[in-house]
């Protein structure tokens, strides 16, 4: 049998939460095979450099689950666009609107 490893880096894109293993970017180099064989149980990695979140290490399915997700977010935004039958210059100054409404309830 024949095991397909999808080694997937999503640069702060993906909110990862239970089995989630901190590893600094020196030691994952150092340990990549680890990291995989890990994935193949359900470990999720999150490598830092510096102190910093730079990529994460998951498991196909999640990395399938959450572009599924994604695709289906933007064909709504799509399917929402031509009901609303705006031009790009009216969606871009509503959206700007929508900001500034979320930014000063937030200040609030």
């Amino acid at each position: 049998m024949t095991i397909y490893f999808t080694f997937v880096i999503i640069a702060l894109s993906m909110q990862i939460t239970q089995n989630t293993k901190i590893i600094a970017a020196f030691e994952a180099r150092r340990k990549f095979g680890k990291l995989l064989q890990g994935t193949l149980k359900g470990d999720k990695f999150v490598v830092e450099r510096n102190g910093e979140k730079v990529a994460a290490v998951v498991p196909i399915e999640v990395f399938e689950q959450w572009e599924e997700s994604r695709h289906a977010f933007f064909e709504k935004v799509r399917a929402a666009a031509r009901r609303a039958n705006l031009s790009e210059k009216e969606a871009d100054k509503l959206a700007d609107k929508s900001v500034q409404a979320i930014r000063q309830s937030a200040k609030a």
